[in-house]
């Protein structure tokens, strides 16, 4: 591992001098603290991405507070990243999310010994001969433990000593203690194991139920009792779950919640088709890079915990972007048993945020204020309760996309956020904002949906111009209209009024930070439509023009493809180990290489 500093050189130049290596990078604020930390499987690449306007949708707060950046050089992705979880350990950078050094998940293990024995583990143990988990919350997890031992004995005792333990005159040891067991004796038994925790538990719950009516005729209550504990927490990891599935596999849902102070994670374990587990994880948001933080969560979670068959993720996750060890295996919900998954686990990332914020609710008039200081500064004639703000973002010429970000008594409601395809012939920004703007409304006025009582538009005076224009022609001239005008840095600078007149801003008011935080969530949310848009429009114009491939086909396709050309590089025979059907791959491959 190489460790680099730099000197004398400026943030630009380090940044260009970065190599195309594996590692670690560290940015740092103006006070020397590591405020964030990330790993990389090109530094360069990687880092540029976060300052490049034009490929990069991070103008957040994030970038706004780096001052200066260090990285470290390793030999492999699997080095970054335990390296990075070192560095957050150690720093604990401010807009790194993480799980708690304690996050794990209960499991029950059989060791890979020559007489194997249960355990019940807090972690995933990569050495162990079996991994069972995670097991269900509320049902004491070592009740299940107890099950196995009971029906499916392994060793019980520390091992051989000359003579039977205790736990083999209770039949619940394979007597290791006193003798050589025969290993298709454990065997045998593991696969008895195997079996239950696929979801065949009928021999279990009927041995179960067997003994404890034996126990109790024999007047042996207490040992009845024990054994009706450990059918209740056998019947509760059991239990009718609210989405049916038709097939055994293990499955992990990851939904996530945000809002303008929080997020939330919410991961559903599903085992042998049966929801056993949920994990949620609150954290403060800073305006990060959402896919960035979900593919850094998955990241941790399978660092220390066993993977399944499958895992769900949101449909604004670029599965391209996930380590190698979780892409095989991980979808968007397509198929309606994924949907209905996704859908039960975003209801949970929705309820969780909701109760963070009851609990954390108080009497906060710090919005009102500052609403109230921007009533009177543009003198507007009623207080700008309904705040709607608009940016238009493109590719060149491709891929337009105008955004709309709402703001109701001062905070951001994100499902009232908007992005608008513009697909007009006029290539100027104040036709397209045109577009924007009368689609907005027209639509507003025909479903008599509330209108704003500010609008606010990124940029200066053309673009207030293109928004009064519209509105005017549409009747709705008198909400007010102004502008959001930055500097040659990029950062927010000065409000275009009512008057149309400028007026410089103060950067340690409440009211600049208000404003500034608002034209970087509308900066960031219009970008955030360039890849989306190009894998969806290339997603539904050509590959699903293409018999034979259907949307699971052509998600797999993108998991090791990003772009067309990158399809196009690809041999037929590498096409083919995705696709499985060499009469489709060969549509694809014509496909791709008739205008060759």
């Amino acid at each position: 591992m190489d460790k680099t500093y730099f000197n004398n050189q400026t943030l630009e130049d380090k940044v260009k001098n970065l190599p195309h290596k594996p590692g670690c990078y560290l940015y740092y604020n103006n006070e020397g603290k590591v405020i964030y930390v990330g790993k990389a499987k090109d530094l360069r690449k990687r880092v540029i991405s976060y300052f490049n306007r034009a490929h990069n949708i991070k103008t957040t707060r994030l970038v706004r507070d780096i001052q200066d950046l260090d990285f470290f050089v390793v030999s492999n992705e699997a080095e970054s990243f335990l390296l990075e979880q070192n560095l957050i350990k150690k720093y604990h950078p401010r807009y790194n999310i993480i799980l708690n050094d304690d996050k794990a998940y209960p499991y029950i293990i059989i060791t890979n010994e020559r007489d194997p024995q249960y355990k019940y583990v807090r972690k995933y143990n990569k050495k162990a001969l079996r991994n069972y988990g995670p097991l269900p919350q509320g049902s004491n997890a070592r009740n299940l433990l107890r099950v196995m031992e009971r029906l499916f004995p392994l060793r019980r005792c520390k091992g051989y000593q000359g003579k039977p333990c205790i736990y083999y005159h209770l039949h619940q040891c394979s007597g290791a203690c006193f003798k050589v067991v025969d290993p298709q004796y454990y065997q045998e038994q593991i696969r008895h194991v195997d079996r239950f925790f696929k979801g065949k538990t009928t021999e279990v719950r009927t041995d179960l139920l067997k003994k404890m009516d034996y126990a109790a005729s024999n007047l042996q209550f207490e040992e009845a009792g024990r054994l009706k504990e450990l059918l209740e927490s056998l019947d509760y990891a059991l239990s009718r779950q609210e989405v049916t599935i038709d097939d055994e596999a293990n499955r992990d849902v990851i939904a996530y919640e945000v809002d303008d102070e929080h997020l939330v994670f919410v991961t559903l374990f599903y085992r042998a088709g049966r929801l056993l587990y949920k994990d949620q994880l609150v954290s403060v948001y800073h305006d990060q890079d959402l896919e960035e933080l979900v593919i850094n969560y998955v990241s941790q979670i399978y660092e220390k915990n066993i993977l399944p068959d499958q895992i769900i993720l949101p449909k604004d996750i670029d599965l391209f972007q996930l380590e190698d060890k979780a892409k095989p295996l991980a979808t968007h919900p397509l198929n309606p048993q994924e949907q209905a998954l996704y859908q039960l686990a975003q209801e949970n990332a929705i309820e969780a945020l909701n109760q963070v914020n009851l609990q954390s609710q108080s009497v906060n008039d710090k919005e009102s204020e500052v609403l109230k200081q921007l009533q009177i500064l543009l003198n507007l004639p009623t207080f700008p309760e309904h705040i709607e703000m608009f940016d238009i973002s493109n590719l060149g010429d491709e891929f337009v996309t105008g955004s709309c970000v709402v703001y109701y008594n001062g905070k951001p409601s994100r499902n009232d956020f908007r992005k608008y395809n513009i697909e007009i012939e006029a290539r100027d920004d104040a036709s397209r904002l045109e577009n924007l703007v009368y689609r907005r409304y027209q639509k507003s006025l025909v479903e008599h949906r509330p209108l704003p009582d500010l609008v606010i538009m990124d940029g200066g005076l053309n673009q207030v111009h293109a928004a009064k224009k519209v509105l005017s022609a549409l009747g709705l001239e008198q909400i007010p209209v102004i502008g959001l005008i930055k500097n040659s840095h990029h950062n927010t600078e000065k409000i275009l009024d009512l008057t149309q007149s400028e007026q410089v801003l103060d950067k340690h008011s409440g009211l600049y930070n208000f404003l500034a935080s608002m034209q970087l969530r509308v900066d960031s949310y219009a970008k955030s439509g360039f890849r989306q848009k190009q894998n969806r429009a290339f997603l539904t114009n050509e590959l699903l023009t293409i018999k034979g491939l259907g949307l699971k086909k052509i998600q797999e396709l993108n998991k090791h493809y990003q772009t067309k050309g990158d399809l196009k590089r690809a041999s037929f025979e590498e096409l083919d180990l995705i696709i499985k059907n060499r009469q489709t791959t060969m549509k694809l491959y014509h496909y791709l290489h008739d205008d060759d």
